[in-house]
């Protein structure tokens, strides 16, 4: 709950793929197709599909603890199949968008990009050509995300950088925070008298904070004493990337995060607070939004995917949900998305697998499945 900053940009930009934990069922067989669908005409090569097949696996999988769940009303594959066209049509508008505009990537972001595929390529290759995605379809995948943050910058043009951080500092609140367990070891609630335990321990070290002190320092004391009263292991080698995190919340939320950010709202900055629910009491410092322009021009793209991100999507969608689309039902049946593997590469995986980025790697159609 607290880990997620609220500030994302929405991108294509798929996720690290060695997920532990990740739902698979992965059959076994040999086929070829040549195409698995088709969108406003264009065909769609197994590769490519398996990519966005990939990417809403993921998406579904952040969203549905097993693969009996519903998504939207949806079975979990019928979602990531539904998911997974919905993408392909984005795909298949935004190369037609960025042509139509006469955009084009500058050479710094050419190389970039060029970057950005050949390290994420070395990280998870052997990950998708076990999943029939080969690199020239995960660079496409890659180049489409780059074409959509262009033109969506080119939507965004109009806007003045007064304006955004306006929007910035009237929407969303930056916190640094740790959090004391009000459970134990065992998963169960610490019981009336170690809850007033833990809340003492709370205020105690808020009495102690001032404006000019080391909020993750003073905590630590309190996470370690914290961790004692509800038997949890050694805090020993603790360290503050363990326990210091920081989130931006949006003012507004209506979400799990509603009541902190009220809460937070009432801090002014370089306050410090207690925020309690039945999981955890909060100890939170408020900081700026944003300090340097450097700070202001990492998060420029976040904070204006909040303010238009969704108007954006809402005009591409009347182009993109017009498109034919003509499946093959025989290749989407074979390909379907409880046959992917996620899980990490074996040692003979990378062995066999070029993942040097100095050729295109190619993965054939009929992968195993």
């Amino acid at each position: 709950m607290w880990g997620d900053p609220c500030l994302k940009l929405k991108s294509l930009a798929v996720v690290a793929v060695l997920l532990a934990g990740v739902w698979s069922l992965a059959g076994c067989g040999e086929k070829q197709f040549d195409v698995v669908l088709t969108v406003d005409g264009q065909s769609v090569s197994p590769s490519l599909y398996r990519m966005y097949q990939i990417q809403s696996y993921l998406e579904a999988s952040s969203r549905a603890a097993s693969v009996t769940d519903t998504i939207d009303g949806m079975s979990v594959p019928e979602w990531i199949n539904d998911n997974t066209k919905t993408l392909l049509r984005e795909w298949r508008y935004y190369t037609q968008a960025f042509d139509a505009a006469g955009l084009a990537l500058s050479d710094a972001e050419e190389t970039s990009l060029q970057q950005q595929i050949t390290q994420g390529w070395q990280s998870a290759g052997a990950v998708y050509l076990r999943n029939g995605v080969d690199r020239e379809s995960y660079a496409e995948f890659q180049r489409s995300a780059a074409r959509m943050e262009k033109l969506f910058e080119q939507y965004c043009a109009d806007l003045t950088d007064e304006e955004i951080q306006r929007y910035l500092d009237e929407e969303f609140l930056l916190i640094e925070y740790v959090q004391l367990p009000c459970f134990d070891a065992d998963g169960e609630l610490l019981g009336e008298e170690q809850r007033a335990e833990l809340e003492q321990l709370a205020q105690d070290t808020m009495d102690e904070m001032r404006p000019e002190s080391d909020f993750g320092a003073l905590c630590a004391p309190a996470v370690e004493q914290s961790y004692q009263i509800g038997g949890f292991s050694s805090t020993e080698n603790l360290t503050e990337e363990d326990y210091l995190f920081s989130t931006y919340l949006a003012k507004n939320a209506s979400d799990d995060n509603a009541a902190l950010a009220q809460q937070v709202a009432k801090v002014p900055v370089g306050g410090f607070g207690i925020y309690e629910d039945e999981q955890f009491i909060l100890l939170f410092h408020r900081l700026p939004n944003w300090e340097t322009q450097e700070d202001f021009e990492a998060l420029r793209p976040s904070v204006l995917w909040e303010m238009r991100g969704d108007a954006f999507e809402a005009e591409g969608a009347k182009v993109w949900e017009s498109y034919e689309l003509v499946e093959d039902p025989e290749a989407v049946e074979w390909y379907a998305p409880l046959k992917l593997d996620l899980s990490a590469p074996t040692d003979a995986e990378l062995a066999k697998a070029d993942l040097s980025g100095d050729e295109e790697n190619t993965a054939s159609s009929g992968a195993e499945e």
